[in-house]
């Protein structure tokens, strides 16, 4: 039987995952975040009436327990999901890590009763829930519907770490000693800002705050008007700090010529504003959260490169690790994603996924082992 290995963000912004089949080669699978509960008929009609065959990651839909889910980009598009970010991360993993394996296993073609070592990141706040999670992901994935067709896998080996923990296990410069410093890792998505203070090598404090990008997006959503969350976060990222008035545009182009210029003008003031707002929030709450002391500070996710120079300033009393080892590695592995700036996004969950691949080796050995001495 295959081994799947697989590491997981299920991320606010995007379902991002790596894999890999057998042998180590390394794949990315990217999924839209939303998840949507949807009658079995309404997805029984999609498949009659669907022209054409997507990937099975764009047309993903799950069926457990007498309940079916869309999701990713087929829950966005034909079911007009939101990202029910008031929700915890943890309630919504269970349908996102059901699908992004089911769409592996149909590219694959990954038969059932195939092995699977699954790492997750939670936020630190739902950290706690990740026995919990364990058991319902160990019973969801031993009997479930992908697409209308039954998938069942054995969970031999599952990890979950608190958001951040992914960039301090690979983030750092290798023949550092962890044990010796006091480090914080300050990560900054589109959900949630968590950090992790490490000390002498053992976690002694974490903590999260819902103070990610969406709130400085639904400040620029509240002062303008017509504008969706997901076209306002693209164009944001892609106009930078100094707000572009080309990327910005992109958000005016269907109104009238007439009010062009004054619908991105009222865009610009509302994004400047919101950003000196959301940046006084986030970096107050910051100040309060890492202390002075600290010997270095390794920073992750979408949002902080945002703020970079910001952040730089901000935490200039320490050595700043922007985790560039990681986003280099990325870039070679994947020169897609650099175009698309995702590297940022993706080192948290490529160094789970590196630390999973080592812990399932390191269990296989035990295993050998104990077999040898067992002879």
């Amino acid at each position: 039987m295959s081994l799947l290995r697989l590491g997981i963000d299920p991320g606010g912004s995007s379902l991002k995952g790596f894999y890999t089949l057998n042998s180590f080669n390394p794949e990315l699978i990217l999924m839209e975040p939303e998840v949507a509960t949807v009658p079995r008929e309404s997805l029984e009609i999609y498949e009659q009436s669907k022209i054409g065959e997507s990937n099975p990651e764009n047309s993903a839909w799950i069926e457990y327990e007498q309940n079916c889910f869309a999701v990713g980009f087929l829950a966005r598009k034909r079911f007009n999901a939101d990202l029910q970010l008031q929700k915890r991360k943890f309630e919504l993993a269970l349908p996102k890590v059901l699908a992004i394996v089911g769409a592996i296993a149909d590219k694959h073609d990954l038969e059932n009763g195939s092995s699977i070592h699954l790492g997750i990141l939670l936020p630190w706040g739902e950290y706690q829930d990740r026995v919990l999670f364990q058991d319902l992901v160990t019973k969801a994935l031993s009997l479930y519907k992908f697409k209308g067709r039954s998938k069942a896998f054995s969970l031999e080996l599952f990890l979950c770490l608190p958001e951040g923990g992914g960039v301090l296990t690979r983030g750092r410069a290798p023949g550092s000693i962890l044990k010796e410093q006091t480090i914080t890792v300050v990560m900054l998505g589109y959900r949630d800002t968590s950090i992790l203070l490490i000390e002498r090598g053992e976690m002694s404090k974490g903590k999260t705050e819902p103070l990610g990008f969406s709130k400085m997006v639904e400040s620029v959503k509240s002062q303008t008007s017509g504008l969706k969350n997901e076209q306002l976060t693209v164009a944001i990222c892609k106009a930078g700090k100094n707000s572009s008035h080309k990327a910005l545009g992109e958000l005016a182009l269907n109104v009238d010529p007439i009010y062009r210029e004054h619908e991105i003008s009222r865009i610009r003031n509302a994004v400047a504003n919101s950003r000196e707002e959301y940046w006084m929030m986030l970096s107050n709450w910051l100040k309060l959260q890492v202390p002075r002391h600290v010997d270095e500070v390794i920073i992750g996710g979408g949002t902080a490169h945002y703020f970079r120079s910001q952040l730089n300033n901000l935490f200039s009393f320490s050595n700043v690790n922007w985790c560039e080892r990681l986003e280099t590695q990325i870039n070679n592995s994947f020169p897609e994603v650099a175009s698309k700036s995702l590297h940022y996004r993706l080192t948290d969950v490529y160094g789970l996924f590196f630390f999973l691949c080592s812990r399932g080796m390191k269990q296989s050995q035990d295993v050998v082992g104990t077999g040898a001495t067992n002879e």
